[in-house]
């Protein structure tokens, strides 16, 4: 039986959340009439799912959600945002607060109880187990912003951690709008106990970032032993750790791809792009039933047909990127699309791999 807690001010609508989700008599309902209560009365009791208003007396909904997703306690918590406002720029809003979904009042009763069964029948997962390199040996096809965007939408579920290995000054921090204080060659001076907060910087969405150093560093910096202790913390902590990976295959990369739960193979779409994803689907044939394929249109234009793309790569595609026209300005903005555009193509079909990840 899960534990569901509702927080609201308006008891009407306490009452009616209540009588929806009850019907069944497969939840246990908790209520909260404030935000600050119902805050104390989620981290005392840690429930399953909380549904929270945005609009409160002496706390908002949006600080609810942070700090539920700031405590270790609760930071893998089901969370649904509720809102009299409907507009894209508050679905955005609470998505950046870190809720797991927004639905906009009035509720539909069928669409709160398809919404609740989806947060709580996500395929459980031991923290530290899933581990998800994004991977290209061919640069420019669009591998960072991917991982980015991936590890942004699997935040949104559980706990994220987002490594940038890149050892030439990555791009993970600047797409997020951060700037790298805290990166992995600080790691290879220090203790090997450091911890979570020493290491990463925490994005308002509650992503952690594990970011490139700035200035570039020699690759042999990076030894297997270390990239063993970065995942060992990272994965001690968080659900879900997203590798923005490197174009190279060396005995550092192959480290992560044998400890992969899944590997995000990128393609790009033209012949040269398609050639490389060939020829590394054939070098990674020890790692086969781990790729999930995603060819990304990183150009406007006329693309090959998918049914003979992936004839030639002898590998089903799980997903197609479209052509983002606006994603230099979303970078520049430090805006993700998952955040600054929700619901266009581009984070549909992420999404699409998200959902294809968790049932593998």
């Amino acid at each position: 039986m899960a534990h569901i807690l509702i927080i609201d001010d308006n008891y009407e609508i306490l009452e009616m959340l209540k009588t929806i989700l009850g019907q069944r008599e497969t939840h246990q309902i908790s209520l909260s009439a404030n935000g600050k209560d119902g805050l104390a009365q989620a981290l005392k009791e840690r429930p399953d799912l909380a549904i929270v208003d945005v609009m409160m007396p002496e706390m908002s909904g949006y600080e609810v959600v942070r700090r539920l997703r700031a405590d270790s306690n609760t930071a893998d918590m089901g969370i649904i945002i509720l809102t009299a406002r409907g507009q894209a720029v508050d679905k955005a809003a609470a998505l950046e607060a870190g809720a797991s979904h927004y639905m906009s009042k009035p509720v539909n009763a069928q669409e709160l109880l398809e919404a609740v069964n989806k947060i709580l029948t996500v395929p459980p997962a031991q923290k530290g187990s899933v581990l998800y390199p994004v991977f290209s040996l061919r640069g420019g096809v669009g591998v960072t912003t991917l991982a980015v965007n991936l590890a942004l939408l699997l935040q949104h579920l559980s706990a994220t951690a987002l490594i940038d290995f890149s050892p030439n000054s990555g791009h993970c921090a600047s797409y997020l709008g951060l700037r790298p204080r805290q990166h992995w060659g600080q790691f290879i001076q220090k203790d090997t106990d450091s911890t979570i907060g020493s290491l990463t910087m925490k994005h308002h969405s509650g992503l952690r970032l594990l970011a490139a150093p700035p200035i570039p560093i020699p690759t042999e910096q990076l030894a297997e032993a270390t990239v063993e202790l970065l995942l060992a913390v990272l994965q001690k902590y968080l659900h879900f750790v997203v590798v923005d990976m490197p174009p190279v295959l060396n005995s550092t990369s192959t480290l992560i791809l044998e400890k992969a739960t899944r590997v995000i193979l990128v393609s790009g779409s033209d012949s040269p792009g398609l050639q490389t994803t060939l020829r590394t689907v054939q070098a990674l044939q020890e790692y086969h039933h781990k790729l999930v394929l995603v060819l990304n249109h990183i150009a406007p234009g006329r693309q090959l047909p998918l049914s003979t793309v992936q004839r030639a790569l002898h590998i089903p595609i799980t997903a197609q990127i479209p052509y983002y026209a606006q994603e230099i300005a979303t970078k520049q903005a430090g805006a993700p699309a998952v955040l600054s555009q929700p619901k266009s193509p581009v984070v549909s079909n992420l999404q699409q791999v998200v959902r294809t990840l968790l049932r593998k």
